[in-house]
């Protein structure tokens, strides 16, 4: 959807806007002096509404999507999430390779397995749970005798039935729980997709070379293009507003956590890229075609500060006072001044 204006009203705004300069305007608010202070990227963002801190949130998204519920735990708001997740027993510990992995402390719960990575997965959990779509075992597979994996979760160790599957019917409910949120935040992780060939499920991690390897015509490989991920983005939309409350507000962001690693014959940095830029196209669509959807840049906030103190040593995970600084710019563009005072 283009954004056109008359030659007027287009100096209007250009004039209006205080961060319109890359190098002319304010010192303090051109981009040039933003990014070169050393420190975290100060964004002024403009939302398109306020949310109601008496509002149920529900998140989904990449690992970036589990920090972010953190932090607004941590400021009163209301997580549907929070409480939900899996034994942190049931976790492998983390795989480079793999891109998995992770957890909370033994015996504790863990949202870890809600992580989302790609569109399609988020697409097909919440068809799972909203439009009843079924699958042979709940999806999930048994890739040797006793060793359950469920395509639709992140991180698990393969497991005995009876824990794949009681694990299953938890993420499900937590999932469910989008049936009483007003706002959805989605955190869009990568477009590099694997797809269980027997039962069309996109799975949300692909279950590790040596069982790609095993079997190799039960999983595919897919990257999904702009065109397959904005659809499904509004298939998303179309079912939480028809399922859900009619009138649900979304807040788009894209992680900005890179790729463990591409399966694609490409330099990991030009791939992660390609993805980021294609998940951020579709967030800027989706801004511009409706009203109750507003796009957040974390994304931007975080690759422009500087990656010392913007990243984990492993430049793969943001650093907790980085998300704490993205957060703060949320909070107080969205929540409305009595309640920001309340939470600082």
């Amino acid at each position: 959807m283009k954004i056109e204006y008359d030659a007027g009203t287009a100096l209007a705004i250009m004039r209006a806007n205080p961060v319109r300069g890359w190098i002319s305007g304010k010192p303090e608010k051109m981009a040039r002096e933003r990014l070169t202070t050393g420190g975290y990227l100060s964004v002024e963002h403009k939302p398109k509404f306020q949310i109601d801190p008496s509002w149920p949130i529900f998140t989904m998204g990449s690992c970036f999507a589990r920090e972010v519920e953190n932090i607004l735990m941590a400021r009163g708001l209301s997580l549907l999430l929070d409480g939900h997740g899996v034994p942190a027993e049931h976790f492998e510990t983390w795989n480079e390779e793999t891109g998995r992995g992770g957890g909370a402390n033994r015996g504790e719960l863990s949202r870890g397995a809600l992580n989302k990575y790609s569109v399609r997965s988020m697409a097909h959990e919440l068809k799972r749970v909203l439009r009843g779509e079924s699958y042979p075992d709940d999806g999930l597979i048994e890739l040797a005798p006793g060793q359950w994996f469920d395509p639709h979760a992140s991180g698990l160790k393969l497991l005995d039935r009876d824990s794949a599957f009681a694990n299953r019917k938890r993420l499900a409910q937590a999932t469910a729980t989008i049936r009483q949120a007003r706002l959805c935040f989605f955190t869009l992780g990568l477009t590099e997709t694997w797809l269980d060939a027997q039962t069309g499920i996109a799975m949300n991690a692909h279950p590790g070379p040596n069982w790609l390897q095993r079997m190799p015509e039960r999983f595919r490989f897919v990257d999904y293009g702009y065109d397959a991920t904005l659809a499904d983005m509004l298939d998303m939309i179309g079912l939480i507003r028809e399922h859900c409350h009619p009138e649900m507000r979304f807040v788009v962001t894209v992680s900005p956590v890179p790729f463990g690693a591409t399966f694609k014959d490409a330099d990991v940095i030009v791939a992660n890229s390609a993805s980021k830029s294609v998940l951020r196209a579709v967030a800027e669509e989706l801004f511009r075609r409706f009203d109750f959807v507003d796009y957040f840049p974390s994304y931007e906030i975080v690759l422009n500060s500087p990656r010392a103190i913007a990243f984990e040593d492993d430049q793969l995970h943001v650093a907790r006072n980085m998300v704490a600084h993205v957060m703060t710019t949320f909070q107080n563009a969205y929540l409305p001044a009595a309640e920001q005072s309340q939470a600082a």
